[in-house]
């Protein structure tokens, strides 16, 4: 079987980006996805190229900050202080129109970075919301690059555009999973088989900044479990890839 251990949130804070790189290096994790609009953003660009992280791509979001593009131009995504709408509103507000622009804007400022991307895939679950995931899999196909599918809906309509993705997706390994019996789960379910699976992660360091940022606050966690599957020799049963490899 082919992995890709996918860590979300690059970008988000400094402490995110530490854990992250460090993850990295470890081969904690196969991937990364950086956010293009948060303060963190440079910091993080400055470390996927310093430390060489080739397997990288692009997290694009809807939910979280101000929108790269002016409000003016994106008026259903934002409030009126250029904020995005969070996740549970987003299917209320959102133009395909405005999605696909912010969303285009965001992808063109990681191209400016130099940064080669490695595929895409999103803050939050914007994949459930038909509009928008149709302007994710249009951009996909734009620009010639892979795409993270969260379930069977998603990846029917990505191979429908001949759009490269996994096989199977795993959200498992978040919140209450985030212990080494779920990795046991999956072990039994899928490292026999030939096929390519993600598993969605979110390691980092939590300092106060992030905690102002984020619920999700089990990163830490992550780290010390991914680190434990590791030294029980569990990932070296696998083939470790990025979507690059796909």
């Amino acid at each position: 079987m082919k992995l890709i251990i996918n860590a979300d949130d690059f970008g988000l804070s400094e402490s995110v980006n530490k854990g992250i790189v460090e993850c990295y290096k470890k081969g904690l994790i196969s991937s990364t996805t950086m956010m293009m609009n948060t303060p963190y953003t440079e910091q993080a660009v400055a470390l996927a190229k310093k430390n060489k992280i080739s397997n990288i791509g692009i997290h694009l979001n809807l939910t979280y900050g101000h929108s790269i593009l002016p409000k003016e131009e994106v008026q259903s995504l934002v409030d009126e202080n250029g904020i995005f709408h969070y996740v549970c509103m987003l299917g209320y507000h959102t133009q395909y129109v405005d999605a696909k622009k912010e969303l285009k804007a965001q992808i063109e400022k990681f191209l400016a970075t130099g940064l080669k991307p490695t595929h895409l895939d999103h803050h939050h679950y914007f994949n459930e919301i038909p509009n928008i995931l149709k302007a994710y899999l249009e951009l996909a196909k734009e620009y010639n690059l892979p795409v993270r599918c969260m379930d069977e809906n998603a990846r029917n309509e990505a191979k429908k555009m001949g759009l490269k993705t996994t096989d199977e997706f795993s959200f498992a390994f978040h919140g209450q999973g985030v212990t080494p019996a779920t990795f046991d789960v999956l072990r039994s379910l899928f490292w026999k088989s030939d096929i390519t699976l993600e598993i969605l992660s979110h390691v980092g360091y939590i300092d106060e900044y992030t905690k102002a940022q984020t619920r999700y606050l089990l990163r830490e966690d992550e780290i010390k479990v991914l680190a434990e599957v590791k030294k029980k020799g569990i990932l070296d049963e696998v083939q470790m890839i990025g979507f690059g490899d796909l």
